[in-house]
């Protein structure tokens, strides 16, 4: 069985340097074949997945979208076909004409499915995401030097605590992040289903 892994950070207003740290980042996870989770989001999430899938990788998608149609309008440029499984906002959902709301169905979805999570860069979405990794106990890799959330983490959680089964690394370097995260799932034997 693979490892379903979250890729969570910032779809908009990336400085380059963050992009090339995605990138690497996802030849980095191709070498360990997971399942890549993302927020069917532009910018990071999407570059980390496209990277990954070029290589070989399998990617799913969660859209805050009801159907393709809809998703194509949401998702501009973004080559859908790098996602094997896209999970779509259900149409009966009370909410469904309600982007924001969607977006926050489908952060709850895509945290929910995933074993770990890495957090690159990120705004509030991205602080969304955390939290349900945090309060579901899951694993987190946290790619610090790539700004926003990532970096204000380990700050925040000196003064906010509270008791989680989470697990949070942090690390810099893409590839020994990966590794922390793969060393943690197996100590915790939490092999995705």
């Amino acid at each position: 069985m693979k490892y379903k892994i979250g890729i969570f950070g910032s779809a908009a207003d990336n400085p380059k340097e963050v992009l090339n740290k995605a990138q690497e980042l996802g030849e980095e996870l191709a070498k360990h074949d997971p399942i890549l989770i993302t927020g069917l989001a532009d910018g990071i999430p999407y570059k980390v997945g496209l990277t990954a899938a070029k290589l070989g990788s399998e990617v799913w998608g969660f859209a805050p979208a009801s159907n393709l149609e809809e998703e194509k309008k949401i998702a501009g440029k973004q080559d859908l076909g790098i996602y094997k499984k896209i999970f779509y906002v259900p149409q009966d959902y009370s909410f469904v004409n309600n982007i924001q709301v969607c977006r926050k169905y489908r952060n709850v979805s895509s945290t929910a499915t995933c074993v770990a999570g890495i957090i690159i860069s990120g705004r509030w979405g991205t602080m969304n995401e955390f939290t349900n990794l945090y309060d579901m106990g899951k694993v987190i890799g946290v790619l610090t030097e790539t700004g926003g959330i990532a970096d204000e983490l380990p700050r925040l959680m000196r003064k906010i605590t509270k008791k989680s089964r989470a697990k949070v690394i942090f690390n810099k370097s893409p590839a020994k992040l990966i590794q922390l995260i793969l060393n943690e799932l197996k100590k915790k034997n939490k092999i995705s289903v």
